[in-house]
């Protein structure tokens, strides 16, 4: 045995690394059986492969004399690592404090006991509560669509696009600091002096010498864009979460499997819930609520009643709330108004937390998730293939070029991307571009109707207008 040449000690031509990788393996096997902890295997003793794992591992740490070999950190990081690169195939899970979620979990739950009344009335609640959330919000931005697009329109606003300093203003004239106005004291200024001319005719030219309205132009485009993005970030956790929902349906299995299930005595034994702190023997710990799958009726059901209205209101929320924002001209008011838009997409839990039943939530909270990745696949690594993928394979020498492209936070340019893209739709709904390049409002035709459709607050152009313009660009 001491004859033999350790593969180790002929790579790095040092063999006290060898024989502490060894006293390294001999005190954790001792210490192991002393104390009975958990960790990596070691019967049998290390091979030749172990050893350089763990110097490998450990580098440049064994270059200095004196320095101990701390394999538990090492491994423990491998293992950290290893659970998060495994979990990367993700999960899905149902809202646990939404409607939706619940209009979604209960009635699986109610189908898995045979349809008994408790369950089938929570589940009925659960839909109720979700229609009356999906009236609120509609409501609210239909709404807000109606002020944009219909009543302002009516009371002869144009749209604000890039009207500021440095360019002309709806009247014609160069706008600057001093001569900016927001809609309401513009239209005013305007007002009066309209009224002067006509009171007195024949003062024309002192009037018009006299007095200047000034223009209505917006005070900054970066604060109008800056909150547009902050808005979008706001709206992202629904954007997710409509994601998920759609995942889900994608996903569980599609057949008739049980939501209740009997919970493992030891997973019993370590479950704990916050609302049953301190509470002895719960019976509702042996009980394992968790998604599996879904008949596909219900698939269809939940994709054309909860899915598909979810993301339209998601859509309806960015577009309009994007617009409403793209139309305000005082910094002050724009960033009030990204604050309050936000709030729209929340109703729904709100109605969850202050109106669902404590029995509702409390089911909601136990719901698992399904995993979409190999549970066991950590349990049946070894040491030495754990410290091999998620420690040796850590190395600076191996990176890749994925590495870098993982570098990229997916969802920050997800809002970058849908900031983006609802601001270009606002320019190429309601703007133009003149020929001295300036980005200024279309010509401005009023609508015949008051109250807009569902398709038309869906798609604005579908508002009927009259033939003749109510405002266009001067002439330069």
């Amino acid at each position: 045995m001491a004859s033999e040449e350790n593969p180790l000690t002929k790579k790095t031509g040092s063999s006290l690394k060898v024989q502490r990788a060894q006293d390294h393996y001999a005190d954790r096997s001792a210490g192991r059986q002393a104390t009975g902890r958990g960790g990596p295997s070691l019967s049998g003793g290390p091979s030749s492969g172990d050893l350089q794992l763990v110097a490998n591992a450990l580098e440049p740490g064994l270059e200095t004399e004196g320095t101990d070999i701390d394999f538990d950190t090492k491994y423990y990081a491998a293992l950290l690592m290893g659970s998060f690169m495994v979990r990367e195939g993700g999960s899905c899970d149902v809202e646990s404090g939404s409607a939706y979620g619940a209009a979604l979990m209960l009635p699986q739950l109610a189908r898995s006991a045979g349809w008994p009344l408790l369950l089938t009335g929570l589940s009925l609640r659960a839909w109720i509560f979700l229609v009356v959330n999906i009236c609120m919000q509609y409501s609210m931005l239909m709404l807000i669509s109606r002020e944009e697009n219909v009543l302002d329109t009516i009371a002869g606003q144009m749209n604000l696009c890039n009207f500021g300093a440095g360019s002309r203003g709806p009247l014609g004239t160069e706008i600057t600091p001093e001569r900016t106005y927001s809609w309401d004291q513009w239209i005013t200024r305007v007002f009066v002096k309209d009224s002067l001319k006509a009171l007195f005719p024949h003062r024309l030219a002192e009037i018009e010498a006299a007095i200047d309205p000034g223009e209505y132009a917006l005070e900054s485009r970066w604060a109008r864009e800056i909150c547009c993005f902050i808005f979008i970030i706001a709206t992202m956790g629904e954007f997710l979460l409509t994601i998920n929902m759609g995942k889900l349906l994608y996903m569980v299995p599609t057949k008739d499997e049980s939501w209740l299930t009997a919970r493992s005595a030891e997973a019993e034994a370590t479950q704990w819930h916050e609302d049953d702190a301190g509470a002895e023997g719960n019976v509702l710990d042996k009980v394992k609520i968790q998604v599996a799958g879904i008949p596909r009726r219900w698939k269809i059901f939940y994709c054309l009643f909860l899915l598909l209205p979810k993301a339209v209101l998601w859509y309806l929320c960015c577009r309009i709330g994007v617009e409403f924002l793209m139309e305000t001209s005082t910094i002050a008011e724009v960033i009030v108004n990204a604050v309050a838009m936000t709030f729209i997409l929340y109703i729904d839990e709100m109605m969850c937390s202050f109106l669902m039943s404590q029995t509702t939530r409390s089911i909601l909270s136990r719901c698992e998730e399904f995993v979409l990745y190999d549970v066991t696949t950590e349990g049946r690594m070894t040491d030495q293939e754990i410290m091999l993928e998620f420690c040796e394979k850590q190395k600076w020498k191996y990176i890749r070029f994925m590495d870098f492209v993982e570098l990229v936070p997916g969802k920050l340019l997800t809002a970058v991307l849908l900031t983006a893209m609802f601001i270009a739709c606002y320019f190429w709904r309601k703007c133009d571009i003149t020929t001295d390049g300036e980005v200024v409002s279309r010509t401005m035709y009023k609508p015949t109707i008051i109250h807009d459709n569902f398709l038309q607050v869906l798609f604005p152009s579908l508002v009927p207008r009259v033939a003749e313009p109510f405002w266009e660009m001067p002439e330069g």
